[in-house]
């Protein structure tokens, strides 16, 4: 609330105010209650604070004015006028440019001082330096943002995955009902039909039996897989990770090969989250890679579990990831939860050059244990 600088009042009294005022750390000023609010008086910090000299700030009438950042300039000045007027309190915060040209934010405020009549003889006002506050605010609403998406990004992941999740369990049910429990059902009318006849069942028909009821474990244990294997609780993520690829490569005719490079048992999560997520990246390559090979590594790295799936099949551009499909997490979804739970997730691929898939999550304070069960 500054203008042109001249000096008034008594030498005895400017000396006994610049005495008082040139120790304080912030800019000290005396106004005229005028249309411009015209200076009289401003104290050095303002060379410290903004580099004006006081002749500087004399040099036009609205020099203080033409300080102000553009956009601030309406609301400062609205508040300049309205102070003027009703002989209130002025107050604002608002951004001047430096005479090095950087932005400094300032809180001004000022009263009027009157005198035996009660007319207002001058206003008397404080700038304070806010830039370190005005920043904070600016990081903590950045912050409060970020946490603000970061938990709509985790509702959001928490309703796609138990969509999947609910799809699988669907799925899971279908195929079970539709698979194994029928074609048991089948061979148990079968037998109940041998059994009221009194035949004796030919080789070649039990024989056909035994193949079905074959197939039907092989469905089961495939659908175990899909479940949850008991091996990762018994034996270990390694071990799991090991009997699943098996199982997989006798059905895709893959060569296969598990890489252990962990130092301990991951806890029982993160065990289970990062078999999730090797299985979902084997689970694209066989529905879409054409592979020959497929190599899942896992290792201990940092303070969490690395796991890698690599395939050579014919790859794709990572780019155009695509929401995933019913029942499945997707590795666009893959990515995301990896990502909100600390850790990373990311896709190198080419057309013809096949398919790496990296994860890494972190422990979280979850120990991870040194001995394992082969």
């Amino acid at each position: 609330m500054s203008g042109t600088s001249s000096i008034s009042g008594s030498p005895e009294d400017f000396q006994a105010y610049r005495a008082m005022v040139e120790g304080i750390p912030a800019i000290v000023y005396l106004d005229r209650p005028d249309e411009f609010s015209t200076n009289f008086y401003m104290s050095p910090q303002a060379v410290e604070l903004l580099g004006y000299t006081a002749e500087e700030w004399g040099s036009t009438t609205e020099f203080w004015v033409e300080k102000i950042h553009p956009d601030d300039v309406d609301a400062v000045m609205e508040e300049n006028r309205r102070s003027n007027e009703v002989g209130d309190r002025f107050f604002a915060e608002y951004r001047m440019f430096a005479k090095d040209g950087h932005l400094v934010w300032i809180r001004d405020e000022a009263v009027p001082v009157l005198d035996d009549q009660g007319r207002p003889m001058h206003w008397q006002g404080v700038m304070l330096d806010i830039s370190a506050q005005k920043d904070a605010e600016d990081k903590l609403r950045w912050s409060l943002d970020v946490l603000r998406k970061t938990i709509q990004q985790r509702r959001e992941l928490a309703q796609r995955l138990e969509h999947a999740q609910e799809e699988e369990r669907r799925r899971i049910a279908a195929d079970i009902h539709d698979d194994p429990i029928q074609v048991m059902s089948a061979v148990d009318l079968r037998l109940q039909t041998l059994a009221r006849s009194g035949q004796v069942m030919a080789p070649r028909e039990l024989m056909e039996l035994h193949e079905i009821v074959g197939r039907s474990i092989d469905r089961l244990r495939s659908l175990l897989f899909e479940l949850r294997p008991g091996a990762l609780d018994r034996e270990g993520l390694v071990v799991a990770l090991r009997q699943y690829l098996e199982h997989t490569a006798r059905e895709t005719g893959w060569a296969v090969e598990v890489v252990d490079g962990l130092t301990g048992e991951p806890a029982p999560d993160l065990r289970a989250t990062l078999y999730r997520m090797a299985q979902e990246a084997v689970t694209n390559a066989r529905k879409h890679a054409a592979a020959g090979r497929v190599t899942v590594a896992v290792a201990t790295v940092g303070d969490g579990v690395e796991v890698g799936v690599r395939d050579d099949g014919s790859g794709f551009d990572p780019s155009k990831v695509e929401e995933p499909r019913p029942g499945h997490i997707g590795l666009s979804t893959m990515i995301e939860r990896a990502e909100l739970v600390g850790g990373w997730c990311r896709i190198t691929s080419a057309p013809g050059e096949g398919t790496l898939v990296e994860c890494w999550l972190p422990a979280d304070g979850e120990e991870i244990r040194p001995g394992r069960t082969a």
